[in-house]
C-alpha cells in the first residue's frame, strides 16, 4: 500500500474563534456554489458581504463557547480519526478540510509521493453541499493522481451497528423520547439531486417508494438511518432538521420545533442525537448542546441529554477502516 494515501475529509472550521477568522471561514464556505446555489455575483455579494459580516459576530461567540486552548473540536477529533485509521490500515492517512485548514491541497502535498489518493469523507449520507463539492474540488486540484472515492455508508450494516451501540451506550436510562436531528438542506438541493426529476418530494411517501433517486437523496438516506436508530434505541423518537440558513424552504420539521412540541406535550426528559455528523462540532455542541438545551429547559423540560457523535468510538473506527480498505481492494 506504499503507493496509496488516504485523505479523511470533513467540512472544516475557522482557525480560531476570533471574528476575523470566522468571517474568513464563512466567506469561503458560503462562496461555494454547491452550498449557496445562486448566480455568482449574488452569491459572492451575500457570502463576502452581508452574511459573513452579519453572522461572524454571533458565530464567533458560538465557536468561543466550545473552543479549547488550541483548536476547535471538529479539527481535533477529525485529526484523531485520521490517526486511528492510519493505525488500523497501515496506510498513510491525513486530514483534508473542504474549507479552512488543513486544506485538501495541504493534504495532497503531504501525500505527494503517493500515486493513488483515497478520499474518505466523514459524511454518511449524500449531499451535493458536502460530498459532491469535496469530490469535484479534489479532482480539480489533484492533477496527475489517481483518485478513489469511498461511497456513502448510511446503510452499511456495521456502520449502523456501531452507531446504534455507541448511541445506546450513552443514553441515560430515564430518557423518555429521542430526537434524531439531521443537518437541514434547502428543498431545491433535494430536487436538484433527483436524477429522475419526478420522484423526490412529489408525494408524501417518496422516501418509502423504491427509486433510483434514493442513491442521491439526502432525505431518504436520513430517514433510513433514523428508522434503524430508532428501533435500536427502543424509545419513542422524532426526526428534526437543524442549522437552517435564510428564508427559502428547507427540510422540515425544524429540530427546535420538534423540541418545542415535545415540551408542550409534557415530555420532561429528552435526548438528542445528530447522526449526519460523525464528529462533534459547532452544530452539535453549541446549537444543540447549548441553544436547544436552553430552549427545552426554558419550556419546562427537566432533563436534556446531548448524545455524542461517533467521534473515535472503536466500533466506528473498525468499520470505517475496513470499509476504506474494501474500496481500495475492489478497484
Amino acid at each position: 500500500m506504499q503507493s496509496v494515501g488516504i485523505i479523511v475529509a470533513n467540512l472544516g472550521s475557522p482557525t480560531s474563534p476570533a471574528r476575523r477568522d470566522v468571517a474568513k471561514f464563512l466567506g469561503e464556505f458560503l462562496s461555494d456554489p454547491y452550498v449557496v446555489d445562486l448566480p455568482t455575483p449574488l452569491r459572492q455579494f451575500l457570502a463576502q458581504g452581508i452574511i459573513a459580516r452579519t453572522r461572524s459576530r454571533a458565530s464567533s461567540e458560538a465557536y468561543a463557547s466550545i473552543w479549547d486552548s488550541s483548536e476547535g473540536p471538529l479539527r481535533r477529533i477529525t485529526r484523531h480519526v485520521a490517526e486511528k485509521v492510519q493505525e488500523a490500515t497501515g496506510i498513510q492517512t491525513v486530514v483534508g478540510m473542504r474549507y479552512g485548514q488543513p486544506s485538501i491541497v495541504e493534504a495532497l502535498n503531504e501525500l505527494r509521493d503517493r500515486e493513488t489518493i483515497v478520499l474518505a469523507m466523514l459524511y454518511p449520507q449524500h449531499a451535493d453541499s458536502t460530498r459532491t463539492t469535496t469530490i469535484r474540488y479534489l479532482h480539480q486540484v489533484s492533477s496527475g493522481k489517481t483518485t478513489l472515492v469511498v461511497p456513502v455508508y448510511y446503510r452499511e450494516e456495521e456502520y449502523l451497528n456501531a452507531l446504534g451501540r455507541c448511541t445506546s451506550d450513552a443514553l441515560d436510562a430515564d430518557i423518555e423520547h429521542v430526537v434524531i436531528s439531521f443537518h437541514s438542506l434547502p428543498i431545491r438541493h433535494i430536487l436538484k439531486a433527483d436524477p429522475t426529476n419526478s420522484h423526490c418530494l412529489k408525494s408524501a411517501e417518496c422516501c418509502e417508494i423504491e427509486s433510483v433517486a434514493h442513491k442521491t437523496c439526502y432525505r431518504h438516506q436520513c430517514n433510513s438511518t433514523a428508522t434503524y436508530l430508532g428501533k435500536a434505541l427502543g424509545l419513542p423518537y422524532s426526526i428534526g432538521y437543524q442549522s437552517r440558513l435564510g428564508r427559502l424552504p428547507w427540510l422540515e420539521p425544524a429540530t427546535t420545533d420538534v423540541i418545542t412540541s415535545l415540551a408542550k406535550d409534557g415530555v420532561k426528559r429528552i435526548a438528542v442525537t445528530c447522526p449526519s455528523f460523525v464528529v462533534d462540532n459547532l452544530e452539535t455542541l453549541e446549537e444543540i448542546g447549548i441553544q436547544a438545551r436552553d430552549l427545552f429547559l426554558g419550556l419546562g423540560g427537566e432533563k436534556f441529554q446531548l448524545l455524542p457523535c461517533l467521534n473515535t468510538d472503536s466500533r466506528w473506527i473498525k468499520f470505517f477502516s475496513l470499509f476504506v480498505q474494501q474500496q481500495i481492494h475492489t478497484q
